[in-house]
C-alpha cells in the first residue's frame, strides 16, 4: 500500500507569477474574489509539490474574512480545511483581529461543521429573521474560551 504524502500547510510568502498560475488553475471552475488590494494571506496546503487544498483571509471594512477554502477530492478526510483554517484564524488574531467572518451557501454542511467547531456563530442580517437567501455570514468572536479549546491559535504558535 502506499503511503500518503505529509500534508503542509504553507502561507504563500511570494505571490509570484508562477504561483499565481497555480493558484488560479486550481479555483479554474469557480469565481473568487480577488484581494490583491488589501491586507490578505493565502495559505496552501501541499502533498509534496500538488497543492492539496488552499484559502484565504483578508481585511475588508475594518473585518478580518475567510474566504476560498477548498480542498481537492482525494485529498479531503485527512484534516487539511482544519489546518488551512486555524491558520487563516491565527493570522488573523496575529493583527488583532476580535472577530473572524466567513460567508457560505446553506447547504455546505461540511464547510459550516469545520467551523462551528470553533465557535462561529450564524448572523442574522435582518434582525434576526434568517433566511437562507439572507443568512450567510458566521461570525467568530475571538475570546479566552477560544485558546483554552485550541491552544494552538495562541497567537505566536505554529
Amino acid at each position: 500500500m502506499k503511503k500518503s504524502a505529509e500534508i503542509t500547510v504553507r502561507k504563500i510568502s511570494r505571490e509570484s507569477g508562477e504561483w499565481r498560475t497555480r493558484y488560479e488553475a486550481f479555483y479554474s471552475d469557480c469565481e473568487i474574489k480577488r484581494v490583491d488590494k488589501l491586507d490578505h494571506a493565502y495559505f496552501a496546503a501541499y502533498a509534496a509539490d500538488e497543492i492539496a487544498g488552499h484559502s484565504v483571509v483578508y481585511l475588508e471594512n475594518e473585518r478580518w474574512v475567510m474566504d476560498g477554502l477548498r480542498v481537492k477530492p482525494e485529498f479531503r478526510e485527512r484534516g487539511i480545511a482544519k489546518k488551512l483554517t486555524e491558520a487563516r484564524i491565527r493570522y488573523a488574531i496575529e493583527r488583532g483581529a476580535k472577530e473572524i467572518w466567513y460567508a457560505c451557501d446553506d447547504g455546505n454542511l461540511v464547510t459550516i461543521c469545520c467551523h462551528l467547531r470553533y465557535g462561529f456563530e450564524k448572523v442574522c442580517p435582518h434582525e434576526g429573521h434568517c433566511t437562507a437567501a439572507t443568512a450567510h455570514w458566521y461570525r467568530l468572536k475571538v475570546a479566552p474560551a477560544l485558546f483554552k479549546k485550541f491552544p494552538a491559535l495562541k497567537p505566536g504558535r505554529a
